[in-house]
């Protein structure tokens, strides 16, 4: 299926077969591997492993075959944070069906004196970055004084809807963390591959606590971000490009977002 001019002119995308995810990935190129769309159709399981995922960036997101839980890569290691609670290292030879990563560089930087509530802290990434059509990845450092996660179950055949996985999801509320959060923010013209505006995962310092950011506090700490200049998409077997004009509707978006 031909990909969408709309999508090729604003990201540079280019897809890529198994072979070429970690290949001579150039700075400020995101590598993802499949489409949101393709996980609300039920595709839980992917070709590509954990090994080269790490070989494509060393930031990034997503999850593990299955829907196992949350993926978060932060300085070229890739670790789990699970339904249970649990967070672990996860191996070279496990495999996605999800993940976007990327070789951060930043481009801008700021150091976060004070304490920011969500809304404030989107706005100044917003400020930081490279504007309404265009990719940013972001991360930050220090201390979080609270922070909202989530988690789901990994799932069995016949895998079920992901509404009905997003039913199940586990939730937590933490105080006073500090790690690292990291993610991507996405333009609108996106929205047939990718969450539309921004998808954040978190990892404590002690490796302890990890999951998807519902929401947040952030600083004392810096945040950075990278003006991202292109893509290379991979598409697993039995995936394919949306077709044009198809986007996925808001109330499934949501609940990836768990909202």
């Amino acid at each position: 299926m031909i990909m969408d001019a709309g999508l090729v002119h604003a990201l540079k995308v280019r897809q890529v077969d198994h072979c070429g995810v970690g290949a001579g990935v150039a700075d400020h190129e995101v590598v993802q591997v499949s489409t949101i769309a393709a996980v609300l159709d039920r595709k839980y399981d992917g070709d590509v492993t954990i090994g080269e995922i790490l070989a494509s960036g060393d930031q990034g997101l997503g999850t593990l075959n299955g829907l196992d839980g949350e993926l978060i890569i932060v300085d070229g290691e890739a670790w789990q944070g699970g339904a249970d609670g649990v967070v672990r290292r996860v191996g070279d030879e496990e495999k996605t069906p999800f993940a976007v990563s990327t070789r951060f560089r930043a481009d801008a930087e700021v150091e976060l004196g004070g304490r920011l509530e969500y809304g404030e802290l989107v706005r100044l990434m917003e400020g930081l970055g490279s504007g309404v059509e265009g990719c940013d990845a972001v991360r930050v450092d220090g201390e979080f004084p609270w922070m909202d996660l989530r988690s789901v179950w990994k799932q069995e055949r016949p895998y079920r809807s992901l509404g009905e996985v997003a039913a199940e999801q586990v939730e937590w509320r933490y105080e006073n963390l500090r790690g690292t959060m990291v993610g991507f923010r996405f333009p609108q013209v996106a929205e047939s591959v990718e969450m539309v505006g921004y998808h954040l995962h978190f990892i404590s310092e002690d490796r302890q606590i990890a999951g998807h950011v519902l929401r947040c506090g952030a600083g004392p700490g810096r945040l950075r971000v990278e003006k991202m200049g292109s893509m290379r998409l991979e598409l697993p077997p039995g995936v394919e490009l949306p077709g044009r004009g198809e986007r996925p509707r808001e109330e499934d978006l949501r609940k990836i977002e768990g909202g």
